[in-house]
């Protein structure tokens, strides 16, 4: 039972600090948007848009959605974002399945007038193996006459402004170097449990206290 509750303390801890540290990612693709307006059909596919993850704990994060302009009717709703929407976290894939059908209901100000937003994320998930981000959700915008359904299947994308990153120099030792899961290198006295990476392996532990 002993290595258990080290393994769920190990993995809780490591949760937690992603949390803290964790910088909003962004995401890249394909969407479309579509909904009935005044009796009017309207639908629109867009060879790219970009959303944003940012993690807020080890079970909610914050999405914000793109602008979405129906160019037909020229018909522009704001980006928003949707706060803490829960989610369970997976930590054998480091992935995230988003709680399905769950209600959003959020508030801007355009213009000086606080518009209403509110709807249902049908579904959305990250999948770490393959650094991608989908999404369903339909929500109303202000006194807007009809609903908007938005879909996306996107990939993560380099923040603007981040060049070439080079990899730490490999050790003069001969001992094989430990990275944590931002990829930052570890030092092998560290004696904070978590989840590391080794020769592209996970492993789980305490660098100082050894690692499984």
């Amino acid at each position: 039972m002993k290595p258990v509750i080290s393994l769920l303390a190990a993995i809780a801890c490591c949760l937690s600090t992603q949390a803290q540290n964790h910088e909003p990612m962004y995401f890249a693709g394909p969407s479309s948007f579509s909904g009935v307006f005044m009796g009017i059909t309207a639908s629109q596919e867009n060879p790219s848009d970009t959303i944003c993850f940012t993690l807020k704990s080890d079970a909610s994060g914050d999405i914000t959605m793109p602008a979405v302009t129906f160019d037909s009717m020229r018909l522009t709703i704001p980006s928003f974002t949707i706060h803490d929407a829960s989610f369970a976290f997976d930590a054998a894939t480091l992935s995230s399945t988003f709680t399905a059908e769950q209600t959003i209901s959020e508030s801007i100000e355009v213009e000086g007038v606080e518009k209403k937003i509110s709807g249902t994320l049908h579904e959305a998930a990250y999948v770490h193996a393959d650094k991608t981000f989908s999404m369903k959700l339909t929500y109303t915008y202000g006194s807007m006459p009809g609903s908007i359904t938005y879909i996306i299947n996107a990939s993560y994308v380099q923040p603007a402004g981040i060049g070439h990153i080079a990899a730490d120099a490999a050790p003069t030792t001969g001992e094989t170097p430990l990275f944590d899961l931002s990829g930052r290198r570890v030092a092998g006295h560290s004696r904070h449990p978590g989840i590391y990476l080794k020769n592209g392996k996970k492993i789980i532990g305490s660098p100082a206290e050894g690692l499984r």
